[in-house]
């Protein structure tokens, strides 16, 4: 019979990583969903009409009916 030593560090190590990095890129969705996704749009907007001074942007996740 063979006995193995299990390196019990090395596998805590590598889930603790696996955790750190599904928590940063969850973070960085989250990030791009709420905030950044619409400043890349507002400046998509000014620069297909420089002149505009006014930009209305409208969120129809966020508009509802009768309001």
């Amino acid at each position: 019979m063979e006995v193995t030593v299990v390196k019990t560090r090395k596998i805590l190590s590598a889930i603790g990583t696996f955790v750190i990095v599904g928590a940063a890129s969850t973070a960085g969705a989250a990030l791009w969903t709420n905030v950044l996704d619409r400043k890349f749009q507002m400046a998509k907007v000014k620069l297909t009409h420089p002149k505009s001074d006014k930009i209305i942007f409208v969120d129809f996740r966020k508009a509802g009916r009768g309001r």
